[in-house]
């Protein structure tokens, strides 16, 4: 995660978003691919890299598509609190919600500022113009799966240890609220939870399995996730083609390579360069074949542009006071140090504003 908001002009994003919306009446190779996979899979997830702008304009797609998204009976996200699940869908089937309210949904997970980018932001308010615009024949539900976390309560490293581990937590909901059910849904999570395998070898032991491989034992043949290809170079050492493209993994040649190629670390370390602090990917620790992890690859050209939002957000005084609480404890549970990522990004939201 880079400390420095990176300024992504709104234009830039509403002309991708335009763009995927405006395409001819048929869909790009990838759409169309994941068109067909959904008849035959309940489960559909993409992985995605938090904040990038390409593979958002993607999930617009995706959402925009009838074709697709009218097969899903909900979309589960990861960058929501459950505990807002009233709010969520109030939201999304076109009712007034108070903004402040709103942002509680996404605000008030135990990730501190990932899903405070706009780009999570206009994902719910697609969600919400499928249901008002009638695309589908009838509405799409938005299920959220982070951790049923209620920050009033948490005081302590054993609050927070009290809760359920957050793959775990959302196979659960997944299976509770859509398996069981015998609906469809649309997933989507970060480039890890959407793992059918882990490496053979882990930093610090043994990890909790991500959801992808859950549901996998648990209900075989159910899901088919697809994670993106990050850059050109990996592309082309895969030989994905041209972008847009998506490749399926098992029974072709993609199933053969390391998955190291698309993702060399499985962990990420906060770091100091150029005097700001970064996240920067471990070493690779032994990964399995592409074809034990996932379904399916999707190249979308490469870019890495990340949107993040405006730093005077963590100038809101209520807010900023409720994040400085909440980064201690976080650190003393994981070790992550986001009070200084918490204090870069107040020092730069003052510079923004003098």
């Amino acid at each position: 995660m880079h400390l420095r908001a990176i300024h992504v002009a709104c234009a830039f994003v509403l002309s991708l978003a335009s763009c995927a919306e405006a395409r001819a009446a048929s869909p790009s190779q990838p759409v169309a691919e994941l068109i067909r996979r959904f008849q035959h899979h309940p489960l559909v997830q993409f992985g995605e890299l938090h904040r990038n702008v390409q593979q958002h304009a993607f999930l617009q797609e995706l959402l925009r598509e009838p074709g697709f998204i009218c097969q899903a009976d909900d979309v589960v996200v990861e960058f929501g609190n459950p505990r807002l699940q009233a709010v969520a869908e109030a939201y999304t089937t076109g009712e007034a919600v108070a903004e402040d309210v709103l942002q509680g949904v996404w605000r008030d997970t135990e990730v501190p500022f990932a899903w405070n980018s706009p780009l999570y932001r206009r994902f719910y308010d697609t969600v919400r113009a499928i249901n008002v615009d009638r695309l589908c024949p009838r509405p799409v539900r938005i299920v959220l799966g982070a951790l049923p976390l209620d920050w009033s309560k948490v005081r302590t490293v054993a609050d927070l240890e009290a809760l359920p581990e957050r793959d775990a937590h959302l196979a659960e909901v997944v299976e509770r609220e859509v398996l069981a059910k015998g609906r469809r849904a649309f997933i989507v999570t970060g480039k890890f939870h959407a793992l059918k395998k882990l490496p053979k070898r882990t930093p610090g032991g043994a990890m909790d399995p991500p959801f992808a491989l859950l549901i996998e034992q648990r209900h075989p043949g159910k899901l088919f996730s697809v994670v993106p290809v990050p850059t050109a170079a990996a592309a082309r050492t895969l030989g994905m083609g041209a972008a847009p493209s998506l490749g399926i993994v098992k029974g072709s040649g993609l199933e053969r390579f390391d998955f190291g190629i698309i993702t060399p670390g499985l962990t990420v370390t906060l770091v100091k360069q150029d005097g700001k602090h970064v996240w920067r990917p471990n070493k690779d620790h032994g990964w399995p074949r592409m074809g034990e992890i996932v379904d399916a690859l999707v190249f979308l050209g490469g870019d890495e542009t990340a949107l993040f939002p405006p730093p005077s957000i963590y100038l809101e005084p209520a807010y900023q006071a409720e994040l400085r609480r909440r980064v201690q404890v976080i650190k003393a549970w994981s070790g992550q140090d986001f009070p200084t990522v918490l204090e870069e990004l107040i020092e730069e939201a003052k510079r923004v504003g003098e």
